[in-house]
């Protein structure tokens, strides 16, 4: 295998004319293929962009395209890029543009390799259509509007993507209406960076108490998860079909006696049709079932040195419950991945399993092991070299072993905590571990002149609260004599409570506790931490502690087994 894609997940495109466009790219006998090579490359891409490579390349049979001259390459600044790809010729952009980026290119690009219209091969990193993309450019029409056949192999085409089934399924349980986070968060793998799903009800706490509008409307476009941006997008292809329908749902959250609420437009109910669909894949009412498209990639996606591994593994996890025609029991699977040089644990295979049922496969937990309950269309594992586990990976599945009373999911804070681009995810998903698996109250809070977030305790006969500083550094974090002084502050303006030493009030916040301390956290810590840790404490005469992910996390657990609020106290600030 030459290089890595990433394909299965799309975030992006909606625009279902624009896709059948971009499948009529590989059918040199559509009307779209021949306008190509006619009138829009020859018009779009300048000669030293590579106009004569790209007709000539739509003129080879058969008709094989390599990625480089489909999606073609970034220009900085983007206001000055140039044509130089096939799909970004192929698809008119926003504002009247003849033509879009190589990242959108690359998403259209990705959609019609999920729904099975294009094939790619792995050999010489190119694409082609498929039998049934050449279903699609058999009745490809050039309007605007899309014809009722194109609708009816779109519809089948949704239909097999695993991810797709996975949100009507979860729509078609009692009529409910779900948000894009409550779908997101039951969307992809456990505990994994890629997947992640921003949490809904720190969110909406956080939205209600946001008085400036423009704020409020930068949290509701932006603040969402890899995981929220695939149900959504999902969700959205399955509404222009008709199989849902995007509604409002109005969201509640109780904390300290207060109540908070928001609506959230982008929220899906299935529709009669999406539910007769539905069942018709799954193959009810003498109806075959489904074929569902699998491909290698879509089984993990974050850039990460973990990611072509735990895509083999989950690959060979499927090959084996898929190609038995009896239930697979975990000791067979793990014997299965050791021939495979890939040692897995019970917990991880369970995970895995949870998480390509997340992904859209009906497979049943059953008291003889596991069933495959629907089909798929066969695919390839790509041969790797040096397919193994780093360190962090590993430490991931040893925790695995150990936490038995909170979700997995939070395991993906194992990562988060290393990579500063998702500061603000990794302080949310942390404030949500406090919160919703600990059972303390408490907020994400952030912004200018507040910390990240506080927890506290209630109803114990010595209420305590913590302010919580979260720190997502590539290599450990060293507490810095800045950010030990700007702890200090709000150590010492809890204490003094002075609207005129701070007008925003976050202390007020904090329910009745009346013992207070502080706690960073990050993936470890480095340096001379422990000098600035001890400084604060002497001259706040409050105790503070740094603690590392790994040490939360079995922290949590023990809180949540135990329904103990007093183990914070015991382990970080005795």
């Amino acid at each position: 295998m030459k290089t890595s894609r990433t394909f299965g997940w799309v975030q992006d495109p909606n625009n279902f004319r624009s896709l059948c466009n971009v499948v009529a790219v590989f059918d040199y006998e559509s009307s779209k293929h021949r306008e190509l090579v006619d009138v829009i490359i020859p018009s779009l891409v300048l000669t030293k962009d590579g106009q004569s490579e790209l007709v000539a390349v739509m003129h080879k049979r058969p008709l094989r395209i390599t990625y480089r001259n489909l999606v073609g390459t970034s220009f900085t600044p983007r206001s000055s890029a140039r044509c130089n790809g096939i799909i970004q010729a192929t698809v008119k952009g926003q504002k009247g543009r003849a033509f879009i980026g190589d990242w959108p290119a690359d998403n259209y690009v990705r959609w019609a390799h999920c729904f099975g219209f294009i094939k790619y091969n792995y050999d010489d990193d190119t694409f082609e259509i498929t039998d049934f993309g050449r279903k699609l450019t058999a009745v490809y029409n050039n309007e605007e509007a899309l014809s009722s056949v194109e609708i009816e192999i779109l519809t089948k085409a949704i239909l097999a993507y695993p991810p797709a089934i996975r949100v009507l399924s979860l729509l078609s349980v009692d009529d409910v209406v779900l948000t894009k986070f409550e779908i997101g968060k039951q969307l992809g793998f456990i505990g994994e960076g890629g997947f992640g799903s921003m949490p809904q009800n720190l969110l909406i706490r956080e939205l209600a108490m946001e008085t400036n509008a423009k704020k409020r409307n930068e949290m509701k476009a932006d603040w969402e998860g890899a995981s929220d941006k695939y149900a959504r997008m999902t969700a959205g292809w399955l509404a222009k079909l008709g199989l849902v329908r995007q509604v409002s749902k109005t969201v509640s959250v109780e904390q300290n006696g207060k109540t908070y609420s928001e609506t959230i437009g982008q929220s899906y109910t299935i529709t009669a049709k999406g539910l007769t669909a539905l069942n018709r894949a799954m193959g009810k009412s003498r109806h075959p079932k489904t074929p569902k498209n699998i491909c290698f990639e879509m089984l993990a996606t974050k850039k990460h040195k973990d990611r072509e591994y735990l895509r083999t593994r989950r690959a060979l996890i499927i090959k084996h419950i898929y190609s038995s025609k009896k239930p697979v029991s975990i000791d067979e699977i793990i014997a299965g991945l050791e021939v495979k040089n890939i040692n897995a644990s019970p917990e991880v295979i369970r995970d895995d399993i949870a998480g390509l049922i997340n992904i859209g496969l009906f497979i049943e937990d059953t008291p003889k092991g596991f069933v495959n309950k629907d089909a798929i269309v066969d695919f390839v594992i790509p041969v790797m070299s040096n397919v193994t586990a780093s360190d962090i990976e590993k430490s991931k599945d040893e925790m695995r072993e150990n936490i038995k009373h909170i979700s997995h999911e939070y395991l993906s804070l194992m990562e988060l905590a290393y990579d500063s681009k998702q500061n603000r995810f990794f302080e949310m998903k942390t404030l949500e571990l406090l919160t919703e698996e600990c059972g303390y109250s408490g907020m994400h809070l952030g912004g200018s002149r507040k910390p990240d977030g506080i927890i506290y305790t209630e109803n114990l006969q010595s209420n305590f609260g913590i302010i919580v500083d979260t720190k997502a550094y590539s290599k450990g974090y060293s507490l810095s004599a800045s950010e030990a002084d700007k702890m200090q502050r709000y150590v010492e303006e809890n204490k003094m409570r002075d609207e005129q030493v701070n007008p925003n009030k976050w202390w007020e916040n904090f329910g009745n506790a009346q013992a207070f301390y502080f706690m960073f956290v990050s993936g470890h810590f480095t340096g001379k931490y422990k000098e600035q840790l001890n400084r604060i404490t002497l001259v706040t005469k409050t105790k503070g502690a740094a603690v590392a992910i790994k040490e939360l996390l079995l922290i949590a657990d023990r809180i949540k087994e135990n329904n103990s609020f007093q183990e914070m106290e015991r382990m970080f600030f005795a």
